[in-house]
C-alpha cells in the first residue's frame, strides 16, 4: 500500500516538473503545443484513447472524452489551478485518502488545452441536444433531487442541502456540477455509468427515463445560484388555452372527485381521505400559477396534496391542463366569506375539533430551541407569508393566521385558526413542529418536509405569536 501510494505521489511530482520544464510564451491557439502539453504532461496520469476501464486500473479519470465531457469555462479554471479537488478523497480511493495536487498552467496554455480536447476528444456517444436545459422547471429539479437520494447516489457523491455539505466522499463531488460538466455528456453518462468506468462502484440505477432527467435536471443547477427554471405556464398551449374544452375535460376527469359543480361530492368523495377540494369555494384566479399547473399535471404530492389526486398531464396533455385551468378560473371565483370554524361552545368558540395524529413522544417533550425574538419571529411572518414551499401558509390560513385563506374554505376539514388562543396553549411545540415537518392526513395540511429546521421552528414562533 505504501509503494502505491509513492508510485501516485511520484507521478504526480513527475508531472508537475514537467510542467515547470515548459517555456514561458504565449500558447493560445497553439494546437501544437498543447498536443505536446497534452501528451507529455496530461498523459502521465490520464488516459487519452481506448476504451472505458476499471478506475483500479487507472491513476487518474480518463480524458478519452474530455471535449465532450467539461464545460469550458470550468475546465479553463481547473487547469489554472481555480477549483477545489473533485475528489475529497483522492481519486484512486483504494491507494489514498488524501486529494493530490493537480498541475496548474497559465490561462492561455489552459485555453489551448482545451480547443485540443474540443478537437480530438469528443464522444461520438453523445447526442449533442439529448438534454434540453432550457426546459428544466423546478417541480423537476425538487423531484430529481428525491430521486438522487432515493437512488442512493448521496451514498459517494457530496452535494450542498440548506448551505451544508452532506453525502459520501467516495467519488466526484457534485456540488457544483452544473458549472463544470456539459448537460448532454453528463445524460449520456447517467443512461449507464459503467460505459465510462466499470467494476470500480458506479451505480446503475433502475431509473426511469423522466427520473433519470430529473436528476440530471437537479445535478446541473448545482452551483448555478441565478439558474433561470422555466415556466411551463408560458408555454404556447396556455396561449391557446380554452375554458370551453376545459369545461368538458372537468367532467370527464375532475368531477369523478369535486362534481360536476365543483362542490367536492363526485361519486368517489364519500370513500375518500382527505375530501377533494370544494372546487366552488375558491377563487381560482387568485391562486398562483406554478401551484395550478404542478397539482394538475403532477398530482397531489407534488404541493403536499392528497395522493388520491392523479397526474393528469399524461392523460390530456399540455393543452388539457391549459384549457381546465382557464375553465376553473372563469367559474369558480370563491365563497363570500371563510369561518375559521364553527362555534363548539358559547364559552370557546374559536376552537376546532381534530383527529390529528400525535407527534412522537420525542417530539411532544421538545421545546423551541429559538428564543421568541423580533428576528425569528420575523423570519417566520416571511416563510408564511411568502416563501414557504411548496406553497406559502397564507394561501389555507390567511394573512392574519385565522384560516380564512385563498384556498382555506375549499379545504375539509378548515385550516387551523392560529389567532385561537384557547386552542393553540393546548398544542405543544414539538407537535406544530412534527404537523408541519410530515403534515396532518386526513387534512388539507401538507408536509414541509424541504423546510430546515431551523426555519420550521422560525414559523412555530411566528405561529405562536398570532394567538390571542
Amino acid at each position: 500500500m505504501k509503494g502505491s501510494r509513492r508510485v501516485l505521489v511520484a507521478g504526480v511530482v513527475l508531472a508537475l516538473v514537467g510542467l515547470a520544464a515548459l517555456p514561458c510564451r504565449s500558447l493560445a491557439g497553439d494546437q501544437s503545443r498543447a498536443k505536446d502539453i497534452v501528451q507529455q504532461t496530461c498523459a502521465q496520469c490520464h488516459r487519452l484513447e481506448g476504451k472505458a476501464d476499471s478506475r483500479f486500473n487507472l491513476r487518474a479519470p480518463d480524458l478519452i472524452w474530455a471535449g465532450s465531457k467539461y464545460q469550458r469555462p470550468w475546465l479553463i479554471r481547473w487547469l489554472t489551478g481555480k477549483e477545489a479537488p473533485l475528489y475529497a478523497k483522492g481519486y484512486r480511493w483504494d491507494l489514498t485518502d488524501v486529494p493530490s495536487k493537480h498541475p496548474m498552467v497559465t490561462e492561455s496554455e489552459a485555453n489551448a488545452i482545451a480547443d485540443y480536447f474540443a478537437e480530438h476528444n469528443t464522444d461520438p456517444r453523445v447526442t449533442v441536444g439529448a438534454f434540453d436545459l432550457s426546459k428544466v422547471t423546478k417541480f423537476e429539479v425538487a423531484f430529481g433531487a428525491k430521486a438522487y437520494k432515493a437512488h442512493a447516489c448521496l451514498g459517494c457523491h457530496t452535494i450542498e442541502e440548506n448551505e451544508k455539505l452532506i453525502g459520501g466522499q467516495q467519488s466526484a463531488a457534485l456540488q457544483k456540477s452544473g458549472q463544470r460538466y456539459d448537460k448532454d455528456w453528463l445524460f449520456r453518462f447517467g443512461l449507464n455509468p459503467q460505459d465510462f468506468v466499470p467494476h470500480s462502484g458506479e451505480f446503475l440505477a433502475d431509473a426511469t427515463e423522466p427520473q433519470l432527467r430529473a436528476v440530471i435536471g437537479y445535478l446541473m443547477v448545482q452551483g448555478v445560484p441565478d439558474f433561470q427554471y422555466y415556466e411551463p405556464w408560458t408555454s404556447p398551449e396556455f396561449s391557446k388555452a380554452d375554458a370551453g374544452r376545459g369545461k368538458v375535460l372537468y367532467k370527464e376527469y375532475c368531477a369523478q372527485c369535486h362534481g360536476f359543480t365543483g362542490k367536492g361530492d363526485g361519486p368517489a368523495a364519500s370513500g375518500l381521505e382527505p375530501k377533494p377540494a370544494i372546487h366552488a369555494n375558491m377563487p381560482f384566479e387568485k391562486l398562483p400559477m406554478e401551484y395550478l399547473y404542478n397539482v394538475i399535471n403532477h398530482g397531489g404530492p407534488s404541493v403536499g396534496k392528497s395522493p388520491n389526486m392523479p397526474y393528469w398531464g399524461l392523460t390530456i396533455g399540455q393543452q388539457g391542463v391549459a384549457d381546465v385551468i382557464a375553465y376553473l378560473k372563469a367559474t369558480f371565483k370563491g365563497a363570500p366569506e371563510t369561518a375559521a370554524a364553527p362555534a363548539t361552545s358559547e364559552a370557546n368558540t374559536c376552537t376546532q375539533p381534530r383527529m390529528t395524529v400525535k407527534a412522537p413522544a420525542e417530539f411532544l417533550a421538545t421545546t423551541n430551541p429559538l428564543a421568541a425574538s423580533s428576528g425569528a419571529i420575523a423570519a417566520g411572518k416571511t416563510l408564511f407569508l411568502k416563501t414557504a414551499q411548496p406553497v406559502a401558509c397564507v394561501m389555507c390560513h390567511g394573512e392574519q393566521g385565522d384560516g380564512k385563506g385563498l384556498m382555506g374554505a375549499a379545504l375539509v376539514p378548515l385550516p387551523r385558526n392560529f389567532t385561537c388562543g384557547a386552542m393553540m396553549k393546548d398544542i405543544p411545540d414539538g407537535q406544530l413542529f412534527w404537523i408541519i415537518k410530515n403534515g396532518s392526513p386526513g387534512t388539507g395540511m401538507m408536509p414541509f418536509a424541504g423546510l430546515p429546521d431551523e426555519q420550521v421552528w422560525q414559523l412555530v414562533q411566528y405561529i405562536r405569536s398570532l394567538a390571542k
